[in-house]
């Protein structure tokens, strides 16, 4: 019951998701924090819509590149294949997809630390499938976020949702 009663109010409030700022027109640069990854947003670019989910939320960014979408989540469906591996950092691995392009994004975070797990997927018409995607999907790191200064803190889930976040 008491499941229900956080649900029902998490998704009537709109409290599923939570910013430090309210505002969604962010412009960059600025280092956006996820609940398991960054982001580096760049000069030129901006936030033109966010969207929080109980599991996971996005971002859609504008900018000199064009427009695409940084998504993250705690419970993506791994597909049997994420694509063919296009760069690895020291935290996480890129892989490069379909038609339209995407890009899955994978690293250890605090619910898999022994083994990578899909993090986030970066899609839109700015991503071509060229070595040019890497200005952007290079600016992604998976990690805790907490280590970071972040400007801008995204925050969703239970947690969240029933206000006990950190």
């Amino acid at each position: 019951m008491v499941f229900l009663i956080a649900l029902t109010i998490a998704l009537a409030t709109g409290a599923a998701g939570a910013l430090d700022e309210p505002q969604r027109d962010i412009i960059g640069p600025k280092t956006l924090c996820f609940k398991y990854s960054s982001f580096q947003l760049a000069q030129g670019e901006r936030v033109t819509d966010v969207r929080f989910g109980l599991e996971g939320m996005g971002i859609e960014v504008e900018g000199p590149l064009g427009r695409y979408g940084v998504r993250e989540s705690e419970i993506f469906a791994r597909p049997a294949r994420l694509g063919r591996r296009v760069n690895r950092s020291e935290d996480a691995s890129y892989y490069r997809s379909g038609n339209p392009v995407s890009y899955a994004v994978t690293g250890r975070t605090s619910y898999s630390p022994d083994r990578d797990t899909l993090v986030l997927w970066l899609s839109g018409p700015a991503l071509t499938g060229q070595r040019a995607d890497a200005a952007i999907y290079s600016r992604i790191a998976v990690g805790d976020p907490a280590l970071l200064r972040c400007d801008i803190r995204y925050l969703y889930g239970w947690d969240v949702a029933l206000g006990q976040e950190e």
